[in-house]
């Protein structure tokens, strides 16, 4: 069986979450004293559509973690998640992606130039913007880069980084098969032989857990909700889920391994 950090009584849970968010509270306090600059930047695709991004900056020698937003979404939905992955001492891109719209009043800039441009919007298009984002984190930093997509974006990341040489580790938050008949993610994966980390909604879970069924379970790390629902994609970790801090731990013991 993968690793699936759930536990039988929810009491037994709650007490654990209690436990350990006092260590991670202790540790992230330690952190809190991280200056991270944000800097907005732009690289281009392969097709040649302009790619805009903020970048997270906590230390040059930190390696990055590459933010890939729900589909009509934008950069900005990672606003407040990237600057708590900068106290776990990661260095973030959020990318807006060809796919998107607006998020937490952040335009999706990629977005509007495609529609402007009347660019493509395929499964290889949005790749390449995703291949364009490590290419230029590859161009700055020497270490391996981490991806945590969401949703389509989470399927599309996790294909990548069953292909890229360049990648490390990928997250997902409620991926799925959003591009049936064309492609198969549940096939495409099976073979994934680095750290995954796959997580949902709890309604979502059965389906997530089936599209992962071929990783094996040395390389793979479920994470179903307890306290509750739980949320879809990036929503999981943000404030509008009142139990985001069962996601949170669960990340944190998955970085921690990655170390």
């Amino acid at each position: 069986m993968p690793k699936q950090l759930k536990h039988n009584s929810r009491r037994s849970f709650r007490r654990q979450v209690v436990y350990t968010a006092t260590i991670v509270v202790i540790s992230l306090v330690l952190s809190a004293f991280n200056v991270v600059r944000v800097n907005t930047v732009t690289f281009t695709s392969a097709d040649g559509l302009e790619i805009t991004a903020d970048e997270y900056i906590v230390s040059d020698t930190l390696p990055y973690i590459l933010l890939f937003h729900e589909q009509e979404s934008s950069r900005g939905e990672f606003q407040t998640i990237a600057q708590r992955l900068c106290k776990m001492d990661y260095n973030c891109l959020a990318v807006d992606l060809r796919n998107g719209g607006n998020n937490n009043n952040v335009s999706n800039e990629t977005a509007k130039r495609c529609r402007e441009g009347k660019c493509n919007r395929g499964l290889g298009d949005m790749e390449g913007d995703m291949i364009a984002a490590i290419n230029y984190i590859k161009s700055k930093s020497g270490s391996p880069v981490i991806l945590l997509g969401c949703g389509a974006n989470g399927s599309i990341s996790l294909k990548l980084a069953n292909e890229n040489s360049s990648v490390k580790a990928v997250l997902a938050l409620s991926p799925g098969e959003y591009f049936l008949p064309g492609i198969n993610i549940q096939e495409t994966i099976s073979d994934l032989d680095k750290p995954v980390f796959i997580t949902s909604s709890k309604p979502e879970f059965p389906f997530v857990t089936q599209l992962s069924s071929g990783i094996s379970e040395q390389h793979l790390t479920l994470f179903e909700p307890q306290l509750g629902e739980g949320g879809r994609g990036s929503s999981a970790l943000s404030a509008e889920n009142s139990d985001n801090s069962e996601y949170w731990l669960a990340l944190i013991f998955f970085f921690k391994d990655l170390i």
